[in-house]
């Protein structure tokens, strides 16, 4: 398996969800792949099936990696959404008290 980075970019708001519905579109279509590929097995008890099953695990583990990246970038967005909102209702009781 080749060695992987972590970085990090930003991307406007409004452009979010559209890149997250295109890395999950990634994601089904290598398991859609991965699905048609494993379904063509003819015998079941030969070193095919063996070969047919190592690379199947090493496509799920780069799904995998890819869900882990998408879990991350909607775990990072409810987190600034939810810390957005803190602090609007912040402001908001500030601005009441200071009426009062």
């Amino acid at each position: 398996m080749s060695q992987r980075v972590n970085i990090q970019y930003s991307i406007e708001m409004d452009r979010l969800e559209e890149t997250v519905k295109h890395l999950f579109n990634k994601v089904l279509k290598r398991i859609g792949s991965l699905n048609q590929s494993m379904g063509n097995i003819d015998s079941f008890l030969d070193i095919e099936l063996v070969e047919e099953i190592h690379q199947a695990r090493l496509e799920l583990a780069q799904v995998d990696i890819q869900l882990s990246d998408i879990d991350k970038i909607i775990k990072g967005y409810l987190s600034f959404k939810l810390n957005s909102d803190e602090v609007a209702d912040e402001q908001a009781e500030q601005t009441v008290t200071t009426e009062e």
